[in-house]
């Protein structure tokens, strides 16, 4: 082990919070002290990842945000998707002393880099100096959900429908940008809450076994999962659905007064961890409430509506590609911009920071070796979009990464282009300065609803960027269009929550 991971491990979490230092900062900071270097001539080695998928419900604050972080602590988790974070990503990774990543929703023991292409969708995970896996955290929509679907008594064909209209499409993009990191050798792991079951739980042999499994379906989204090479670790280890359910929804945590899924929910399996590329699958277990089938980890009371599953594997690391990224997406005026470069071998690279704007006018440069850490002082920027790009003699440019400054008391807006619309005309919607976490998210209230109520129509995501806009129509919208007659607001939401950060100007549908 090298000393960047010795020193980290001796910084206790009392440490870290006395000092201020985001996670992801300190290990930045170690980087800077102490370059990885470069990978010497001993055999690769396999080694040992567990890897846990969690809903933790609304943030986990429901029931119990100490029995989130210590369901965590006894999967021996080295790497978590959480879903439904709600705000609370930092907070649970400040807690186990862990990494995180806002734009993934993912925390580890491990550092993790957002490299340039991601976009949100994956995250690189430092298992060793200079080597990576890579891990997708994904939560498709909830509504229509397929099985409720069919206690109604919807068709096969009816919720294959819904199945592809609803969830494949949010699963593809997802498979296209993986599989070309999985075919240049890397390991690939996606965890997630799938909100649908799996084509190899509903088959024949399970019919009647549990209410409202009343026919085999062939499920849209966990088939097209499979047909890109990823594997199920939980079924390659338990095979045969009829002994080893594995069901992961509901969980029976303590009643809710606001939601709690009872006997007329369909119970199924829907959150996952797969994987592709050079890793064994060694153990796969259900970490929920105590005394149920399946069920090897137990914390109680348990605190989410979800169960969560951790899967053991053998993994061959990967050798990081070359690549420039920062901390973070967004900064503030007033503090510094850290930047993380890996480069080739032996090889000088160069740090350009560009301003993006008209003049495209470069700020710095400054070199770096084959890895390391720096930082662009605050007074180089005012509020605006930038670029740090890395380049090299040898290679030209490598790889690079845009981010935004924001002023120091900016708030959040929102505005919708105009103010009185036809029933189906899309809605122009600009934001600003939001913090750009991956589920911000913009959605349609009645005028005079009071903060938190139920919207009344569509919604859609922010694409986790402080600045931008979008049109707001039948297909960008993920629920409730068209909208009736009346007069409405767009509210800028925070991070899958229903933290309200801006609101527009009153419009009228006529």
């Amino acid at each position: 082990m090298s000393r960047f991971y010795t020193n980290l491990d001796e910084l206790t979490e009392k440490h870290m919070r006395y000092l201020g230092l985001n996670v992801v900062a300190i290990a930045l900071t170690f980087i800077m002290l102490f370059s990885c270097g470069k990978i010497g001539s001993k055999p690769a080695v396999p080694i040992d990842l567990r890897i846990m998928s969690f809903n933790i419900e609304w943030g986990g604050t429901n029931i119990s945000f100490d029995n989130v972080v210590e369901a965590i602590r006894v999967a021996r988790a080295d790497i978590v998707g959480i879903q439904e974070a709600d705000g609370n990503l930092q907070r649970l990774a400040v807690a186990l002393g862990w990494y995180y990543d806002l734009s993934n929703y993912v925390i580890s023991r491990y550092p993790l880099i957002d490299p340039l292409g991601a976009e949100g969708r994956y995250v690189y995970v430092e298992v060793e100096p200079g080597k990576i896996v890579v891990i997708a955290n994904v939560h498709l929509p909830s509504y229509p959900y397929g099985p409720e679907a069919i206690r109604d008594g919807a068709t096969t064909d009816d919720v294959l429908a819904i199945e592809r209209s609803v969830r494949l499409p949010k699963i593809q993009p997802y498979l296209e940008v993986l599989t070309p990191l999985v075919e240049s050798g890397m390991p690939v792991f996606i965890t997630g809450d799938f909100n649908a079951p799996a084509h190899t739980d509903w088959v024949e042999a399970m019919v009647g076994s549990r209410p409202f499994l009343t026919r085999a379906v062939d499920w849209p989204v966990s088939r097209a999962v499979t047909a890109a090479g990823f594997k199920d670790s939980w079924r390659v280890i338990y095979p045969d659905p009829v002994r080893n359910p594995g069901l992961t929804w509901w969980a029976g945590r303590p009643p809710l007064d606001l939601y709690t899924p009872g006997e007329n929910d369909a119970h199924d399996r829907i959150d996952f961890v797969w994987y592709e590329g050079p890793a064994t699958v060694q153990s796969s277990e259900i970490v929920g409430e105590a005394n149920q089938a399946d069920v090897s980890i137990s914390v109680m009371p348990w605190p989410s509506d979800h169960r969560a599953v951790v899967s053991q594997f053998q993994v061959m690391s990967a050798p990081m590609p070359p690549l420039i990224t920062t901390a973070r997406r967004v900064y503030r005026m007033g503090e510094n911009v850290e930047v993380y470069a890996h480069g080739p071998a032996d090889t000088q690279v160069i740090i350009s920071l560009i301003r993006v704007d008209d003049a495209q006018q470069v700020l710095a440069r400054q070199p770096l070796g084959s890895g390391g850490h720096l930082l662009f002082p605050d007074h180089l920027f005012t509020p605006g979009e930038y670029r740090v790009e890395m380049g090299s003699a040898e290679n030209g440019a490598l790889s690079s990464r845009g981010f935004w400054v924001l002023g120091a008391q900016a708030t959040p807006t929102v505005d919708v282009i105009g103010l009185l619309f036809n029933q189906n005309d899309p809605i122009d919607i600009r934001w600003h300065n939001s913090p750009a976490n991956r589920n911000d998210y913009v959605m349609v209230y009645r005028s005079e609803a009071s903060a938190g109520n139920e919207a009344d129509g569509p919604w859609a995501y922010t694409n986790a960027r402080p600045d931008g806009h979008l049109s707001l129509n039948r297909t960008t919208s993920e629920y409730g269009w068209p909208l009736e007659p009346g007069s409405y607001v767009i509210r800028l939401m925070k991070d899958d929550s229903n933290e309200q950060l801006a609101e527009s100007k009153v419009f009228t549908i006529q």
